[in-house]
């Protein structure tokens, strides 16, 4: 009996001893881990820092909080849900070039569409504003390559911006990357004689009314001594008051300069 007593009382000193020791270390233990509240939780993936350590994660957001205790912290991690949105197009290509009879030739091509109801053609001489040109009929539901073709036959001369806008069948909106096309004016559209010129100079462009276009005299320092509107296919620009010496005589369509002459006065 003495013996059995014994050996009971050893083990409680012992278990005694050792939740003391497990008590004592836990601290330490929660302290390797200690991850620091993050000041705002970061979404898209890759890696959610604290001043203790990382976590990586793939999509959503993580977050951690932690609270204290006697000696030590509680971590705690959370992965929110997240909503994976199905783009209405997968566009693979869109390209713009100038044909052969000025005009530009638009073309683009999708891998799949969801709920695709049409397709804009937008333009811009700055490549800033834009407005519609052309509107094409989408092809709504497809998940195999669907082309797609369009021609501007009235663009503008010199330098414009192109860019392609889809519309689901809910109202929203894609665009894509603009790109630039340049439109050079020939000399049979658009000249400007006698050249050098004392009284009159004629300015002749072909389908003048329609283009909306004005011109602007410079004088050699750049500046600006005369601007009109062209509203016929000849100007007829006086030249008379004009000292002797060289001048710059600029074309502009909505803003965009389409042509330049270097003139003489005489």
């Amino acid at each position: 009996m003495h013996l059995m007593a014994y050996i009971l009382d050893t083990t409680s000193i012992n278990m005694k001893k050792t939740i003391k020791l497990f008590w004592h270390i836990l601290p330490l233990l929660l302290l390797c881990v200690k991850v620091s509240a993050q000041s705002s939780p970061v979404s898209s993936g890759g890696e959610a820092s604290g001043s203790g350590g990382t976590a990586s994660y793939t999509l959503g957001q993580v977050v951690f909080s932690s609270y204290s205790t006697k000696g030590g912290y509680i971590i705690e991690g959370v992965q929110q849900a997240y909503t994976d949105v199905e783009l209405p197009i997968s566009l693979l290509a869109f390209n713009a070039t100038v044909t052969n009879n000025r005009q530009v030739a638009l073309s683009w091509l999708t891998v799949s569409e969801s709920n695709n109801q049409y397709f804009t053609i937008e333009r811009s001489t700055d490549g800033v504003s834009f407005s519609m040109a052309i509107k094409v009929k989408g092809k709504g539901d497809k998940t195999s390559n669907q082309n797609y073709d369009a021609v501007d036959a009235s663009p503008v001369s010199g330098i414009s911006y192109y860019r392609l806008k889809q519309t689901d069948i809910d109202g929203r909106s894609t665009y894509s990357k603009s790109i630039k096309v340049n439109i050079t004016a020939s000399e049979g559209e658009l000249s400007a004689y006698p050249n050098p010129t004392t009284t009159i100079l004629n300015l002749r462009i072909t389908d003048a009314v329609s283009k909306k276009l004005i011109y602007l005299i410079y004088s050699i320092d750049g500046k600006l001594i005369e601007q009109q509107k062209i509203s016929t296919d000849l100007t007829a620009i006086s030249t008379s008051k004009l000292i002797n010496g060289t001048y710059l005589l600029q074309v502009k369509q909505n803003g965009a300069t389409i042509k330049s002459f270097k003139i003489i006065k005489n």
